[in-house]
């Protein structure tokens, strides 16, 4: 597996290059790479996860999936809960964004393409799992953290209504009931999932491209939340994997989910409350930036302690 995540990670590392190229040459802007991550949201990443869901009814997957469930959730909630412990200083201007960066991952964008060229269409069955936890947990907590509003189920229910989720429901009923979609919409759907990861990986160039990567590396907060996203919590979760010897696919997929690089919701999220966006897209370049090392350091572990 090894090799396969270095070549992965390597492609997807050109295909930011390519973004970054396409956003300096003046090729991409700010609307058209805002338009381009409307497209992956609201259609391209829902389709790729409607097409994993086509596949025979099996008791076994669904077990696993429900076991993906759990999984994420552990990450998820118990980064949530922990990491502001870590980063304490409310006040501070900033601590806002690495507490929201430190526990959101980049799961739909880096995730699907990186899992799916590891483990195949099965591994992204999985990771719908976290993708579903991911959304309705960011779109309340997140929304929370940044307004500074009260939860309510009026906010719940908004998360669960992001495309992402409906094609969860959908794929999961066809998946079910055995249903399996016409010859002809489902290559039509492949090649639109087929458009993920390079389209992915140009808007991540393209927004990277926007940050002074110079003043970005003189700041010493930021490496600890890299560390903290990027190695202590898909350690802690490789390690409960570890310990409850748990399927050894399924750990794989959230392991990656959580030591994917920061989401770009999160600077999304900066922009709209206006909390200090810049930092937000600072820590996101980083953690895009550096996951090209700690990926397959992650991945390489994993594989040595997990059988």
């Amino acid at each position: 597996m090894n090799i396969a995540v270095i070549q992965q990670v390597a492609v997807m590392a050109i295909l930011v290059a390519v973004g970054y190229a396409c956003r300096k040459g003046g090729m991409l802007d700010d609307n058209s790479t805002k338009k381009l991550s409307a497209l992956l949201l609201n259609i391209v990443i829902p389709i790729v996860i409607l097409v994993s869901y086509q596949k025979p009814f099996d008791t076994d997957m669904l077990g696993g999936l429900l076991l993906s469930f759990a999984l994420a959730g552990i990450s998820i909630v118990s980064s949530v809960l922990l990491i502001p412990l870590i980063f304490r200083d409310k006040a501070k201007d900033g601590t806002v964004n690495e507490r929201l960066a430190a526990v959101y991952s980049n799961c739909a964008f880096m995730g699907i393409p990186l899992i799916q060229g590891i483990f195949g269409s099965d591994g992204v069955f999985y990771l719908t799992a976290y993708i579903t936890l991911f959304n309705a947990i960011l779109f309340t907590h997140g929304a929370i953290v940044f307004s500074g509003e009260k939860f309510t189920l009026k906010k719940l229910g908004k998360a669960l209504l992001h495309p992402s989720v409906i094609a969860i429901a959908a794929g999961l009923i066809l998946f079910l009931l055995g249903i399996s979609l016409p010859g002809v919409l489902l290559d039509t759907c492949q090649h639109i999932a087929n458009l993920n990861t390079p389209l992915a990986m140009i808007v991540a160039g393209s927004t990277i491209a926007t940050v002074r990567l110079r003043d970005t590396v003189k700041k010493p907060r930021l490496y600890a939340v890299c560390a903290i996203k990027l190695i202590a919590v898909p350690a802690l979760l490789m390690a409960l994997c570890y310990v409850c010897g748990f399927d050894r696919l399924i750990s794989g997929v959230n392991v990656i989910a959580a030591a994917c690089p920061t989401a770009a919701a999160c600077t999304m999220f900066a922009i709209k409350y206006n909390k200090n966006p810049g930092y937000s897209s600072e820590l996101f370049a980083a953690t895009t930036i550096l996951s090209c090392l700690t990926l397959p350091l992650v991945l390489t572990v994993f594989e040595a302690i997990i059988k």
